[in-house]
């Protein structure tokens, strides 16, 4: 392609999506994303909150194509590129048509967040999704973390703000969230049955990577809760801390100030003093 026929073929993708949005922004279930005839799907949102799903994507779905001899592994769309227009990112895939969910999808569903778990963090990465970026998970208010936790300490000790505030109202003490030592592993953190699909060659899709980061196996036993026997087919460890967090989670909730007044070290934030 022409450095001419990509800036009209980018053009059209902008044009689309413009207009994709002023027509269906209102809706219940819209959604930032549309399907360019049978070829390419994109995906569009602020260069901050998309860049981290593509990062993700893009090195998850590279991982699976140099182990593609691996048994019954996840098809994952292929990235074609990215751009951006002013203050929007634009995500181009390939298109993937899918068809009918079939009655194993659970079973299906399963075995691709098995292997999701195996995937290894890439040289140099150690938490969270990957390019930085919030954490989206549905423990934390919205979906989606305040802060953009530097470490794992940072991000225990912004649990144990909120289970401290908790506890101050509670008559029965809250047990700590400890997640020091935890395995880390790939995680899809919504597992809607929307993020998994068969194509029309009988192979299993993974989908929607924005929710997809490197997280302690605690949140991906948090996810999983009506799920037992994939918890313990990913050798997910037992503890209370599944527990004590659906509690501090309902906090998180309905607190105006879901920081809690920390930075993203996890401490307090240091006030600015009016002169």
């Amino acid at each position: 392609m022409s450095s001419t026929e990509q800036s009209a073929f980018e053009a059209a993708i902008v044009d689309t999506c413009t207009k994709h949005k002023e027509a269906h922004w209102q809706e219940d279930d819209y959604r930032a994303c549309v399907s360019i005839g049978t070829e390419y799907f994109v995906k569009f949102d602020n260069p901050r909150a998309l860049w981290p799903e593509i990062a993700t994507h893009k090195y998850i779905s590279e991982y699976a194509q140099a182990h593609a001899d691996t048994p019954r592994m996840p098809r994952i769309s292929k990235v074609k590129y990215h751009f951006g227009d002013k203050r929007t990112m634009y995500m181009v895939m390939e298109y993937i048509t899918l068809t009918n969910p079939p009655p194993d999808l659970p079973e299906r569903t399963a075995e691709a967040v098995r292997w999701l778990s195996g995937v290894p963090a890439p040289p140099g990465h150690v938490f969270g999704p990957l390019g930085g970026g919030l954490i989206r998970h549905r423990f934390f208010k919205n979906h989606k973390a305040p802060l953009a936790f530097s470490s794992i300490e940072a991000l225990e000790r912004y649990i144990a703000k909120a289970r401290t505030l908790l506890s101050n109202l509670r008559k029965e003490p809250l047990e700590s969230v400890s997640l020091s030592g935890e395995r880390l592993i790939f995680m899809q953190a919504d597992m809607h049955p929307s993020n998994f699909g068969v194509d029309e060659h009988g192979n299993t899709v993974l989908m929607d990577f924005a929710q997809i980061a490197m997280l302690p196996e605690s949140f991906a036993a948090y996810v999983l809760p009506s799920n037992g026997s994939l918890a313990r087919s990913l050798g997910l460890s037992s503890s209370s801390n599944t527990a004590s967090m659906a509690v501090i989670s309902s906090c998180l909730w309905m607190v105006s100030d879901s920081k809690l007044g920390l930075d993203e070290d996890g401490y307090p934030k240091a006030s600015i003093r009016k002169r």
